[in-house]
């Protein structure tokens, strides 16, 4: 049988739930970059954090507020961010995080002719709590690989049986669940007020 102390159970209740409100905000990030959500984004960041990306480095909710145009000026007409191993080590009100993260682009430049890209890399985040609110306050992106390729699937020819006519097709600016998209703009706004 197992046996433990309220005390002892207690703490490991609250880290597991810190890290899962952790995990909550990395992924919250991913799908606010991916769908053009700054309120999503925001949601993550504390008003002083700061973030260095190598072609950003500053205010996470300026960072926040600036992103999606960045992507949309540069002709990135969609992108899609997993983040693999995470070990975050909670200490109190704080915890370190190191998420791995493959993001894919789809580029299409000036010429119109699109291509891909996949970087590898590493979000190191600080993260606060503030409250019973977790959020980023530090946040480092480090680059560790990357590959372009010269062209892009086309949805019009299909993979594996599957084309523009009978699959459902994701849009950076758009998504085909929006009880999904009310529901999670609901949250980020409870927690903006928190």
């Amino acid at each position: 049988m197992f046996a433990m102390d309220n005390g002892k159970l207690l703490k490991r209740v609250e880290e597991i739930e810190a890290r899962e409100a952790i995990r909550d905000r990395l992924h919250l990030y991913c799908r606010g970059i991916d769908r053009r959500e700054p309120e999503l984004i925001r949601s993550t960041f504390w008003s002083d954090s700061k973030v260095e990306y190598g072609i950003y480095s500053g205010n996470g909710i300026e960072f926040s507020n600036g992103i999606s145009g960045w992507l949309n000026d540069a002709g990135l007409e969609m992108t899609t961010h997993l983040l693999g191993n995470v070990t975050i080590a909670v200490d109190g009100d704080a915890a370190l995080c190191e998420s791995y993260l493959y993001a894919y682009h789809r580029i299409r430049p000036d010429d119109g002719q699109p291509h891909d890209c996949l970087i590898g890399g590493r979000y190191h985040d600080r993260f606060e709590r503030r409250g019973d609110v977790w959020r980023i306050s530090f946040r480092r992106l480090v680059y560790d690989w990357f590959r372009d390729w010269s062209n892009s699937g086309d949805w019009s020819l299909g993979t594996l049986g599957l084309t523009q006519d009978n699959a459902t097709l994701g849009k950076a600016a758009s998504d085909v669940w929006p009880e999904l998209n009310a529901a999670l703009r609901t949250q980020a706004a409870r927690s903006a007020s928190d």
